[in-house]
């Protein structure tokens, strides 16, 4: 694994062949989930109340959310410190819960159901948007080698504008333990060529 400047005070160690196979792994368990809530009907597919029963639906939704956080944590941690992750990420919550409330009350009222139009819609699209946003990490993850969780690539997108300092994210970050496997390889690597 060669190691890559992406901001002056850190240097992040790129991925190797196996990290990049797992990445391109995961960029089809997004597709996946996004390719079946995506159709012609749009969000109108999730307006129908038998969603609410679905195990999946509701498994998607909850990893969504979690990425989504995460995202928003790293996304501060790299353009305003370490100390302004927990701050946007208890904002985003608040954003977050305030969005689903009103679209709850516009459709209680002008609907007479709380579940339809406008929630089902918001959800939808909340859903699609951050399953296109993992997918596309993933890829962008995969061409620039960037290790540890995918949502780091924005960061060192970021850093490489000129707009932030590059993090890997890992620890409890990395959901699906590619920092685990990116430290694995390093270490396979450097035992290899020693």
């Amino acid at each position: 694994m060669k190691r890559v400047s992406t901001s002056e005070s850190q240097t992040m160690t790129r991925t190797g062949p196996i990290g990049r196979v797992a990445r391109l792994g995961l960029a089809g368990a997004f597709a996946a989930p996004l390719a079946s809530i995506v159709g012609p009907r749009g969000p109108a597919q999730f307006r129908n109340p038998h969603i609410l029963g679905e195990p999946v639906a509701w498994f998607i939704h909850t990893a969504v959310l979690v990425t989504f956080i995460i995202l928003v944590g790293a996304l501060a941690a790299a353009l305003g410190g370490r100390n302004a992750r927990r701050r946007w990420q208890l904002g985003a919550v608040i954003a977050l819960v305030a969005a689903v409330g009103s679209a709850a009350v516009i459709g209680k009222t002008t609907q007479g159901a709380i579940w339809g139009f406008p929630l089902a819609d918001l959800v939808w699209w909340f859903d699609v948007l951050n399953l296109i946003q993992l997918f596309v990490a993933e890829i962008l993850a995969i061409a620039l080698g960037t290790p540890g969780c995918e949502i780091g690539v924005w960061s060192e997108l970021l850093a490489r504008a000129g707009r932030g300092t590059a993090r890997s994210e890992d620890v409890l970050a990395c959901v699906f333990g590619l920092h685990l496997l990116d430290g694995w390889e390093a270490r396979r690597r450097t035992a290899v060529r020693g």
